[in-house]
């Protein structure tokens, strides 16, 4: 399985979302994400995930790696640095969205995947797209 991952940064912060109750490791927040289907390509993936989870688009994005699951056994993330439009994400497929500093991200209870993904950001010298 291939799994497209986004983050989203605007003004210093960055958009996590919180799993819904139906799907595993429900409540934990995560960088908005989806599995690439079919014939999709790994952007389409990425695209798919904020339009149809979140009803935003993409301006631009920038690949960061990839890496193996935590969670998932034969699952390989492949996380980019998004760039959004301004509108406001009405959700479909999370329970909750939230713009949060850097800083203050390990302070949610997040998806195992997702603090890979910090630990990665950490890395980088400027965190933008």
């Amino acid at each position: 399985m291939l799994v497209s991952c986004g983050i989203a940064e605007r003004e210093g912060k960055f958009l996590i979302c919180r799993r819904p109750a139906c799907v595993p490791y429900a409540g934990y927040w995560e960088f908005p994400s989806g599995e690439v289907e079919g014939n999709e390509t790994l952007e389409d993936s990425l695209e798919n995930a904020f339009f149809d989870r979140l009803t935003v688009k993409l301006r631009s994005h920038r690949p960061l790696g990839a890496f193996d699951s935590q969670c998932e056994k034969n699952c390989r993330i492949f996380p980019f640095f998004a760039i959004i439009d301004e509108k406001k994400p009405a959700l479909t497929g999370y329970d909750c969205a939230k713009w949060v500093s850097f800083k203050k991200l390990r302070k949610f209870r997040l998806f195992p995947d997702s603090v890979t993904i910090i630990k990665k950001i950490e890395k980088i010298p400027k965190v933008s797209v």
